[in-house]
């Protein structure tokens, strides 16, 4: 907490940099996501968050044009990418990508370690909030039924799945900032929550994925300290957004109904094959993005869809077949090689704790849609962010590990 005090202390004293400016965006933006994923979206009017939402994107805007060092190149660049974010959400009517977009674009110089603790903190924070206030009835807990027995508790968020996936990416955030402390008391504690997920929500894929962390974690923990046969596995973690893509991709495309080995698969995956076929079927690929109608299960909404026995249910899980449906082929080759990057150039400098964590982040984006929700997943900004492989902040990180204590 050393740290946040310090840096309280600097904005009240008005030191402004691109550094605070951008976590008080990061904080403001994060805050405003989180509640969207949860039902305390039912104490503010209309479209309130959303405007509100506009003040950190804002923030971020001025940091880039008035604190980043910007070259022509610099500026031409973030001027394409933010026609294109611009063009994709007015196309796909999807308002996600865009926040997200410019977060990575105004993370350049920005300590990274630094945002994922914000992001812990205020994550772990806001998670207790709502689920100790939806016990005492403060705000909504929904209640999902899966069949005649199973009760799927949400616990103050919109629905179980998404409960269970915040609990996942605060895991990966923990993950990344102790990487090399963590242990068999960090793993119990994994799987302790992994069987809470599945006894009260039910969310079977996000528990799975939390004990996957177990494994990946401790072959990038063997590789960094130079295991050849963990090594050997953990130097191509890379390549696995691509390759997780194109087999997701290319899966669905194939779908057939009917047929023994592909009913096995979208069983296993409950049900999300099927759709993402119908997905492709129906809409196929855009260069840069399309509307298209979705009926999911979550909020209350969802509760009336689910009580009318999956009356017109259509959603799109994978985050993968939304990208090339929803986001257009030029965004979703974007973001499957800022992941590959992301993995790569940790995988370079020899320290493996962010490729590990994509490698959870690439699995789950098979299944799950919260690869660009900024509300979830902060991971895709240590694109341009400085991270341990910044040869800049070498020396910088090594003050700071004090403050991480």
């Amino acid at each position: 907490m050393q740290y946040l005090s310090s840096k309280y202390q600097r904005l009240i004293n008005l030191e402004l940099d691109g550094q605070i400016l951008y976590e008080i965006a990061f904080a403001f933006y994060f805050v405003i996501a989180f509640l969207q994923t949860s039902t305390y979206t039912f104490y503010f009017p209309g479209n309130l968050l959303h405007q509100i939402a506009f003040i950190p994107l804002a923030i971020v805007l001025f940091k880039i044009i008035f604190f980043d060092s910007n070259t022509i190149r610099k500026i031409t660049v973030n001027l394409l990418v933010l026609a294109i974010l611009f063009i994709t959400w007015r196309t796909s009517g999807e308002f996600i990508l865009f926040p997200m977009g410019i977060f990575v674009l105004g993370a350049r110089n920005v300590d990274f370690k630094k945002i994922i603790y914000l992001y812990l903190v205020l994550g772990t924070i806001l998670l207790s909030f709502v689920f100790f206030t939806s016990l005492i009835g403060l705000t909504k807990n929904l209640i999902f039924h899966r069949g005649i027995h199973t009760l799927r508790r949400a616990f103050g968020i919109i629905y179980p799945t998404d409960f269970a996936a915040h609990i996942l990416y605060l895991v990966l955030a923990y993950c990344y900032l102790y990487f090399n402390k963590l242990s068999w008391k960090s793993y119990t504690v994994f799987v302790l929550l992994a069987i809470f997920l599945i006894k009260f929500c039910d969310a079977r894929l996000n528990a799975y994925a939390l004990i996957l962390v177990i494994p990946v974690m401790m072959i990038g923990q063997r590789a960094q300290k130079g295991y050849i046969v963990s090594r050997s596995i953990a130097i191509f973690y890379w390549i696995l957004p691509v390759l997780a893509a194109y087999v997701t991709v290319f899966l669905s495309y194939l779908y057939a109904s009917g047929h023994k080995l592909f009913e096995q698969m979208n069983s296993l995956l409950s049900g999300r094959l099927f759709y993402s076929h119908e997905a492709i079927k129906k809409y196929g690929f855009s260069l840069f993005g399309q509307h298209i109608h979705e009926n999911g299960l979550g909020a209350v909404g969802g509760i009336k869809n689910a009580a009318a026995e999956g009356a017109n249910y259509f959603y799109i899980d994978s985050a993968f077949i939304r990208l090339f449906v929803i986001y257009g082929v030029v965004i979703a080759l974007v973001v499957i090689i800022t992941m590959t990057i992301v993995s790569y150039r940790s995988i370079k400098k020899a320290d493996f704790a962010l490729a590990s964590i994509m490698v959870i982040v690439t699995i789950s984006a098979i299944v799950e849609q919260r690869l660009l929700d900024f509300g979830y997943d902060p991971f895709l900004i240590a694109i341009f962010a400085q991270c341990y492989f910044s040869n800049k902040l070498i020396s910088e990180e090594k003050n700071e590990k004090r403050n991480f204590k």
